[in-house]
């Protein structure tokens, strides 16, 4: 656990002191259905005997604008059923923060990319894809909306795809990937 704590403190090492905090826990079940063709494009999905958990921590260190801010975040990952490595994942996350309906549903969009770090190789991953297999460092994708009432002013819901993949073959050859949709509660300060 001492490691885990380490490589997220590594991670937001820099950041400015100042800036605005989040955690986030999240939790869903493994679908192998493809990130641009199916699950963003609403198609029927199917969902695997595995589920995450997920704990992330997160630090703006950019606001260019009023509506939009840069964010990096670590998240531990544990995963449980059919497969029950670990991950570790640091990306850099964009969010956007206005939108017309914020005075009645206050809404973030958050899109980040990273690397992701899987303690063992994902069975899943390995049998959805054995022609090339995966990898233990591949790319981390995260596209999140959060939720809040406006007099909520440090909690808000999240709806979160959780997404590893080794971009086309550009990972080691790595031509697959995994997602998980993933729904939880973010708490900033």
């Amino acid at each position: 656990m001492h490691r885990i704590v380490l490589a997220l403190s590594v991670l937001l090492v820099g950041c400015r002191a100042s800036a605005e905090h989040a955690v986030t826990v999240y939790a869903g079940p493994y679908t192998d259905n493809s990130l641009p063709n199916e699950i963003v494009l609403f198609q029927p999905l199917s969902f695997e005997s595995a589920t995450l958990a997920a704990v992330a921590l997160s630090q703006v260190v950019g606001e260019p604008g009023e509506h939009h801010q840069w964010e990096v975040e670590g998240n531990v990952v544990q995963w449980f059923g059919r497969q029950d490595h670990q991950e570790l994942n640091g990306l850099l996350m964009y969010r956007w923060r206005k939108f017309p309906w914020n005075d009645v549903v206050r809404t973030t969009f958050g899109i980040g990319n990273g690397l992701s770090y899987a303690t063992s190789k994902p069975k899943l991953e390995q049998f959805f894809h054995p022609r090339t297999g995966t990898k233990n460092v591949l790319y981390h994708i995260a596209v999140e909306f959060t939720f809040a009432a406006p007099e909520w002013k440090h909690w808000s819901y999240v709806a979160r795809i959780h997404h590893r993949s080794g971009v086309f073959g550009l990972f080691d050859g790595v031509d697959g990937g995994s997602n998980a949709l993933t729904f939880g509660l973010r708490y900033g300060f």
